[in-house]
């Protein structure tokens, strides 16, 4: 696959931008503190990590509007167990017992969205670009 030289310029323009303004923020603005807690920080990035990976297994729906409105309904139901439940019990569980926690609730949510996945478009995840040897 051939990459567009016009794209190549700008995708690296946006990089060295995104790159120059956190290197900037860090060190002008040292005291800044993001709007949110340590706890739903690491439930962004669990999100993000488990999403990015649907997205990514399930390639070949990209074209169809119905697995976009399952995803969709899938991150609503994964908010607002997280922030309801997760959040609170997090709280009082920290360290490995916390990991464990979001481990369990991601794998039983991959399950879960496969399930739905198959059962409304016939199709598995296509996990061949993550197994496959380099």
């Amino acid at each position: 696959m051939k990459t567009d030289p016009k794209a190549l310029l700008w995708g690296t323009i946006i990089g060295v931008g995104i790159v120059v303004a956190g290197i900037i923020i860090g060190f002008d603005f040292p005291h800044l503190r993001m709007p949110f807690t340590d706890t739903q920080a690491v439930i962004f990035l669990v999100t993000a990590i488990l999403y990015g990976l649907f997205i990514a297994a399930y390639r070949k729906l990209w074209k169809t509007p119905g697995f976009w409105l399952v995803l969709l309904a899938f991150l609503a139901v994964h908010v607002t167990l997280y922030s309801l439940v997760v959040a609170r019990m997090a709280e009082t569980v920290q360290g490995p017992q916390m990991w464990a926690l979001y481990g369990v609730l991601g794998g039983a949510e991959a399950f879960a969205f496969a399930l739905v996945v198959l059962r409304f478009f016939h199709r598995g995840p296509d996990t061949r670009s993550f197994t496959r040897p380099k």
